[in-house]
């Protein structure tokens, strides 16, 4: 990638593994950054001096290592040998991740049957058709939910690869594209999933019916075969579930919690760090035009946001200060500049999401400005 300022600096990073400090014939002077890049600077001659460059490079330095700059290919990253066992198993979740989608989008609910039961208490023929409409979306609804928790067990091996000694989080995402992908493609699929969830109250509707059906039935010593598929045990873990407004990020929020108090050897920062150096790489490649240019899909652009916000999203709800902090490792007006930048109608349901499922929006910690662009 090249990029030439108005002061004529090209900066130019190179993947490399050895550190390196020189100055070449040409007066270029390279310097390693991190781990993995070397910065190259050309200054041309109306810059002059030798103290101006050591200044610009301490704050291009700076400015390098917390956000790292490399493409993280969503669209085509393959799993190396080493990745092939975790990504088998979560590919294994993920094949199913689609129909699930595909399923809650054609979801109409029983709307019409339960309004004429309730409006018509004593006529047992439309109890009876209403019942026979919701049992089998409860089925459907039961699915949605077991899916989740697969879907949890899929992130925590996830986090398992992507946090483990004794590579840093960033060098996890650049040599292991294949699993940073298949948890973008969780991410994805979460707000996907929940953006349909908030806006279709026949979920919930048709829910809360079956319960009060099941319930009336067990004071009046009746058991309807439906309950030997959702018991109610089940109900009740069920009804939680479907209560959050965004319930497959509740889940995910709530297993990379867990994984962080399970691990306790663990720094919460090595998790934490996976999460902002996502949002970052995410971010440097929607506002970088070389790297924009290696989407060969149209839906990248999209699935990339959704990928950011929801990592945004979980570092706020694992991170102690959270995401919108000064302290924090994601630069927050960035990521809403990158999302305002794009038509209202395909990232309003992004921003939202920012608005209302994050935890520290609101603290006193968060700046007028970070508040003023969520307005």
């Amino acid at each position: 990638m090249c990029l030439q300022s108005r002061l004529g600096l090209v900066i130019l990073l190179v993947y490399v593994s050895p550190v390196q400090v020189g100055v070449s014939s040409t007066g270029s002077l390279s310097l390693q950054v991190g781990v993995s890049y070397t910065v190259s600077l050309s200054l041309s001659r109306r810059l002059g001096s030798v103290a101006a460059m050591g200044n610009l490079i301490k704050v291009l330095g700076k400015d390098l290592e917390n956000c790292p700059h490399f493409f993280l290919d969503f669209e085509n990253a393959q799993p190396t040998e080493a990745e092939t066992a975790v990504w088998n198993q979560v590919s294994a979740v993920l094949e199913e991740a689609h129909g699930i989608l595909a399923e809650l989008q054609s979801y109409n609910g029983a709307g019409q049957e339960i309004r004429e039961a309730i409006q018509n208490p004593g006529d047992l023929q439309l109890q009876e058709k209403a019942w026979n409409a919701v049992c089998p979306l409860v089925a459907k609804l039961k699915r949605f939910y077991e899916f989740s928790l697969r879907l949890e067990n899929a992130l925590r091996s996830l986090l398992e690869a992507l946090t483990s000694p004794p590579y840093a989080p960033m060098q996890h995402l650049e040599r292991e594209q294949a699993l940073a992908k298949q948890f973008a493609e969780i991410l994805h699929f979460t707000l996907s999933f929940d953006e349909l969830k908030m806006t279709n109250p026949a979920i919930q509707n048709d829910f809360s019916y079956y319960r009060r059906t099941i319930s009336r039935n067990r004071l009046n010593n009746q058991q309807l075969e439906a309950e030997n598929e959702v018991n109610n045990e089940m109900a009740n873990r069920m009804s939680l579930f479907y209560a959050e407004a965004t319930p497959m990020l509740k889940t995910l929020s709530n297993a990379t919690t867990k994984f962080v108090s399970e691990n306790k050897t663990l720094p919460i920062e090595d998790t934490t760090d996976c999460l902002s150096t996502m949002a970052c790489v995410c971010r440097v490649m929607l506002e970088t035009p070389e790297y924009r240019c290696r989407f060969t899909n149209t839906d990248t652009m999209l699935f990339c946001m959704r990928v950011m916000v929801g990592v945004i999203i979980l570092y706020d709800h694992v991170h102690p200060v959270g995401a919108f902090a000064k302290t924090s490792k994601i630069d927050m007006k960035g990521c809403i500049k990158v999302l305002k930048e794009q038509p209202s109608n395909s990232v309003e349901g992004l921003l939202n999401a920012l608005r209302y499922t994050t935890r520290h929006l609101n603290d006193d910690s968060t700046s007028k400005q970070i508040r003023a662009l969520l307005q």
